[in-house]
């Protein structure tokens, strides 16, 4: 799965291949950097990193499973709790989910790791589907704008305003779930809460494993509650957004006779989920289906944990701990 990673010295060669091989498709809705920009590559990319040093700025690439650079995401201007957000994708990357993907992880960092309060981004109205990934981000309209001549709306983001998902929301979607003979089962921090029996914290989306026979059911049912495909991985997941109400992120297992559910990798591996990591839980008082304590534990490990990861991964172990208890 693709990583967003804070600009380092490491990441220059890569980057300068990412902007030569996509110098032509930029160019079609920003105007070019110039010959000078490739020939003083190195010496422009000590300059970021010293700039970035200063916390001014912060520079982020998003990088492919095989090290290339699918999309920079960059927040800069960085003063009073507010940062302006650029971004670029890989002709390659588009229809892929990969700039709305790429938004929201830059914009979850400014929250949650930079402590910012509000984003502001604007797009050429030449370009509708950057105005469609910022729109789809929760990003607001704030007024016209030129860029580089054309006209342009700017957007706003408060990161400081309720960006959760409620206890409610995951009962309407596992309503809407069940009307159509979709079972699912809750993974990720909504996930761990419902082990735990009461909300520990925020929660932006609601992770869900579904039968893969059932996963057109569900887009249909998730659709007639106003959400929309936003990043399609499919058929290892498909996360889908409704403005004002939250995320839902699928993920698709197709099970064998053992009982055992199976979940396609990206790089055309399978990640097993056995038949005994199904269990039940309990959110806003009312029972859940969701992942046990050890599989939840198993898919926090093999990264770099985020300030959420080690919040819901205390939980964990305070859970595994007690059932280790005699």
């Amino acid at each position: 799965m693709p990583e967003l990673q804070r600009l380092d010295a490491r990441h220059a060669p890569a980057l300068l291949r990412f902007e030569r091989e996509n110098r032509a498709y930029f160019a079609r809705y920003v105007p070019d950097r110039g010959d000078d920009y490739f020939t003083g590559f190195a010496a422009r990319h000590a300059a970021l990193l010293a700039e970035q040093a200063t916390g001014r700025c912060h520079f982020h690439l998003l990088i492919d499973d095989d090290g290339s650079v699918l999309g920079r995401f960059n927040l800069v201007d960085v003063a009073d709790g507010s940062a302006e957000l650029g971004y670029r994708v890989a002709e390659l990357a588009t229809g892929r989910g990969v700039a709305g993907d790429g938004v929201r992880r830059v914009s979850e960092l400014a929250r949650d790791a930079y402590g910012l309060r509000r984003l502001v981004a604007s797009a050429a109205l030449a370009n509708p589907a950057s105005l469609a990934v910022l729109r789809r981000a929760g990003f607001v309209p704030d007024g016209e704008v030129l860029l580089s001549g054309q006209p342009g709306l700017r957007h706003v983001l408060d990161l400081a305003g309720d960006m959760s998902m409620s206890a409610d929301e995951v009962h309407t979607v596992l309503d809407a779930l069940a009307a159509v003979g979709c079972p699912a089962w809750i993974s990720g921090g909504w996930g761990v809460d419902a082990l735990v029996g009461e909300q520990t914290r925020p929660h932006r989306d609601l992770d869900l494993a579904v039968p893969a026979e059932h996963e057109s059911a569900a887009l249909r049912a998730l659709a007639r509650l106003g959400y929309a495909v936003e990043t399609d991985w499919r058929p290892v997941r498909v996360e889908v957004v409704a403005a004002g109400r939250g995320r839902v992120d699928l993920h698709p297992l197709t099970f064998d006779e053992a009982g055992d559910g199976h979940q396609a990798g990206l790089d055309g591996s399978s990640f097993r989920w056995p038949r005994d990591c199904f269990t039940t839980g309990t959110i806003g008082g009312r029972p859940v289906d969701c992942i046990s304590v050890d599989q939840q534990l198993r898919f926090h490990s093999g990264y770099e944990p985020r300030e959420v990861d080690r919040a819901d991964l205390a939980q964990l172990h305070r859970l595994a701990a007690a059932v280790r208890q005699p």
